[in-house]
């Protein structure tokens, strides 16, 4: 598995439209991947004074030269270490910090409908967390909002919820399985990318 951290060039007119258009974003950075292989991504919160910073991750290695060299203007530059490979050691017991961009929902009478109560969130969370192999320990809602934007000529709303916290491994082979395939709807749109690093107390 590979992470990739791109710092968008805002100079870039397609940059800004991806800015604008999270489906745009997929179809740009969908240019990377080869095909059969699977991409989560994530835009990641704006520090002050820096570029926009897009957070993305692979199966196999990225092909990063077919979307920065592709306009004269350049898309982004990779941080200095982009892209790495992650080799995460998963064992049961072991605490971890993550960082879950999501969206909430529920099924009522085939119907998907989208959770906006920080309790009803939590609550999903913990139930997807429980099935894929994983016990929160402490979790916070750092960001939750509604993301509205056009597809194909129809405007398109969904609950997001951004959740950090330390979570316990129960069964790594899931909880990895996880990892790849990302968590909830809307993966297309910037959505589901779990992210898990070392935690100290």
């Amino acid at each position: 598995m590979y992470l990739s951290l791109l710092y968008l060039n805002p100079n870039n007119a397609q940059a800004r439209r991806d800015l604008a258009d999270p489906y745009s974003m997929h179809q740009t950075l969908s240019r990377v991947v080869e095909p059969g292989d699977r991409m989560l991504w994530r835009l990641e919160t704006r520090r002050y004074g820096e570029n926009p910073r897009v957070l993305v991750q692979t199966l196999k290695a990225p092909r990063w030269a077919e979307v920065l060299s592709r306009w004269e203007e350049p898309y982004g530059e990779l941080a200095p270490d982009s892209p790495k490979e992650v080799h995460l050691k998963l064992r049961p017991g072991r605490l971890l910090r993550f960082r879950l961009y999501a969206n909430p929902t529920v099924t009522q009478e085939g119907k998907r409908l989208g959770l906006y109560r920080e309790v009803e969130q939590i609550c999903w969370l913990n139930e997807r967390l429980k099935e894929r192999g994983a016990a929160i320990q402490k979790v916070i809602v750092t960001r939750r909002e509604k993301l509205t934007f056009k597809k194909q000529g129809k405007t398109i709303t969904l609950a997001t919820a951004l959740f950090d916290g330390v979570l316990e491994v129960t069964d790594p082979d899931r909880l990895r399985a996880a990892l790849e395939r990302g968590i909830g709807h809307g993966k297309a749109f910037g959505l589901g990318l779990l992210s898990l690093a070392q935690y100290r107390e």
